[in-house]
């Protein structure tokens, strides 16, 4: 009996147009690079930018400062990606920004400028394409932080900004910029940035009353009162969530025996131009918060698998990742990491200076 044939199917000729589907639904990162992976002609017909944006990972502390593996865990599909950042190696972590890492690379800090300062060479590094973006030498380290729009936006510049204590000044730094920006603070302290598109929010410490400055003229625009019951030192985060400010302040409830954490969102009403003011809310719609150590950032929940709306997804630094009912404040475990870090949105494209 003559064995039947098998026939071979040219998967290269499927048509474009169903390509372009099945790339569009697929969960994870890692599927989608694969699938690019097959031929010329899947790899052409689906474009990087192809790829929707998806649930955040969470990136795991690293065991060594300054080795070059990082570890994400991915809640899509609970599995942990051990991506190996040749360029991440000997360098500090610092944040995260637009799908970027900032980092400081720890050899730069032997060198002087010309005023006899130490200085440091800070980038933006993609571990997923290993791409970076290197920034002008910086004379200053602590209390550095990345402000940058939304973390799935692209196509705007990222400012990274810091506040020198000796000189009152906060600098700040465009992609594509050589040199850094100064702004003249005063002599309060300040504890808090924020900027949505050109516009610079900054927290009094002790007060909580916040200065908005126009970052293209360096003229004062509002200066807001301090959300009701402001307590100093408690911490708390602005987040822009699809054109409404945010002010989330996170509190302990001390009346349990495990303390846990309570979180109060305020939006920002600017319909009183003359006089802007903050309104607590338990609702915030379709959108989730997710927050960490470093910041927080907001998502339409209806664009992410899993995602639920009118949620804070918070990180506890080295501790816990929870789920949080900003209405009901009833929360659940998320993560079974043991040292998460922060939240990381994953992305494929380069980014550019403009």
């Amino acid at each position: 009996m003559e064995a039947e044939k098998v026939v071979q199917r040219d998967w290269s000729s499927l048509l474009p147009e169903l390509l372009n589907f099945i790339a569009k639904n697929l969960s994870e990162i890692s599927d989608f690079v694969r699938f690019r992976a097959v031929c010329t002609a899947w790899r052409f017909s689906t474009l990087i930018t192809d790829f929707p944006p998806k649930f955040p990972w969470i990136l795991d502390r690293r065991q060594y400062p300054y080795e070059p593996h990082m570890y994400f865990y991915s809640t899509t599909s609970s599995k942990v990606y051990t991506i190996h950042a040749s360029k991440c190696s000997g360098k500090r972590f610092i944040g995260t920004s637009q799908g970027y890492m900032l980092i400081v690379d720890k050899a730069t800090t032997t060198k002087r400028n010309t005023s006899g300062q130490y200085t440091y060479q800070f980038s933006l590094l993609n571990p997923l394409n290993n791409h970076e973006f290197p920034l002008p030498l910086c004379a200053l380290y602590a209390n550095f932080r990345t402000i940058g729009p939304q973390h799935y936006q692209i196509g705007e510049n990222v400012v990274l900004l810091d506040y020198d204590f000796k000189s009152y000044k906060f600098i700040f730094c465009c992609l594509g910029q050589d040199n850094w920006s100064e702004l003249k603070s005063g002599y309060d302290m300040n504890f808090g940035f924020f900027r949505l598109k050109s516009m610079l929010f900054r927290v009094k410490y002790n007060t909580g009353v916040i200065e908005i400055t126009d970052l293209t003229t360096g003229t004062l625009i509002y200066v807001i009162p301090p959300v009701e019951n402001f307590v100093v030192g408690e911490n708390y985060y602005l987040i822009d969530a699809s054109g409404d400010i945010l002010m989330v302040l996170k509190h302990r409830d001390s009346s349990q025996e495990l303390y846990n954490d309570l979180f109060d969102v305020h939006r920002l009403d600017l319909s009183r131009n003359s006089s802007p003011c903050w309104v607590k809310v338990n609702n915030i719609g379709n959108q989730a918060l997710f927050i960490d150590n470093y910041g927080g950032f907001a998502i339409e929940a209806n664009d992410f698998a899993g995602v639920k709306a009118n949620y804070i997804y918070y990180i506890e630094l080295h501790s816990w990742v929870k789920r949080i009912d900003i209405k009901t404040g009833n929360w659940e475990l998320q993560c079974p990491l043991k040292n998460p870090e922060c939240w990381f949105v994953p992305k494929l494209q380069h980014l550019q200076a403009q």
